[in-house]
């Protein structure tokens, strides 16, 4: 192997893991929080690391050239045991679970519907706007994002979209149902003011247009 600094067993620093992103390394504990605090918005994960291997161009060639004898079936195990088991199967379930967002207008909905939809693949994003500054984790499925206007709302969506196959957003926002609509996997449920006489009749056209959306998503796939 190449003659290099830093040796097998050598502390490589911290690294940040938001989602299927990885940032670093980072020298101390200091500086990794305030990267996760500024890179990711729904979740972090912090990794301490060690050196484990330094390998030389021909080293690399000679593992490839393994790999492919072998079919390379070994590494997504390998990728999995990484990791805390159970960080693992919370990732796994995020990740395979479809998202709820509910803007301003049902604040404390979340949770009732979490309720209501307890055997349903799930979790629920609850946008307070300038209350919190940085998502809250309220419980096992249930989140409180931040959001400054539409611009953050439809940024949230996005990056929602890229984690989950189905995301389900309820407003009560014209405007901001529009621009929803033009975000790939997010299917847009406005329900104006006034539609429901009231919050139990809400929450039951809610958890119906949620079934109603996993069901065609789960057809579709």
């Amino acid at each position: 192997m190449a003659g290099e600094a830093e040796q097998p067993g050598a502390r490589a620093g911290y690294l940040v893991a938001c989602g299927p992103s990885i940032t670093g390394p980072y020298p101390g504990l200091h500086e990794a929080l305030q990267a996760a605090a500024e890179k990711c918005r729904t979740r972090a994960v912090i990794i301490r690391g060690v050196v484990v291997a330094v390998l030389d161009r021909e080293d690399l060639a000679g593992l490839r050239a393994v790999g492919q004898r072998a079919g390379v079936a070994g590494e997504a195990a390998g990728a999995g045991a990484a990791r805390p088991g159970q960080e693992a199967a919370e990732e796994a379930a995020a990740a395979a679970a479809a998202a709820v967002v509910l803007d301003q207008m049902f604040k404390t909905f979340a949770e009732i519907l979490d309720r209501e939809l307890r055997g349903e693949p799930l979790v629920f994003h609850e946008v307070l706007g300038r209350g919190i500054d940085r998502p809250v984790k309220v419980s096992e499925r249930v989140y409180q994002q931040p959001a400054r206007d539409d611009y953050d709302v439809l940024k949230l969506l996005e990056e929602l979209s890229s984690k989950h196959s189905l995301v389900i957003f309820f407003t009560g926002d014209k405007r901001l149902a529009s621009q929803a609509r033009s975000i790939p996997g997010v299917r847009v449920v406005y329900l104006p003011p006034g539609e429901a006489p009231g919050k139990e009749q809400a929450i039951k056209l809610m958890v119906k247009a949620i079934r109603e959306a996993l069901a065609s998503s789960s057809r579709r796939g």
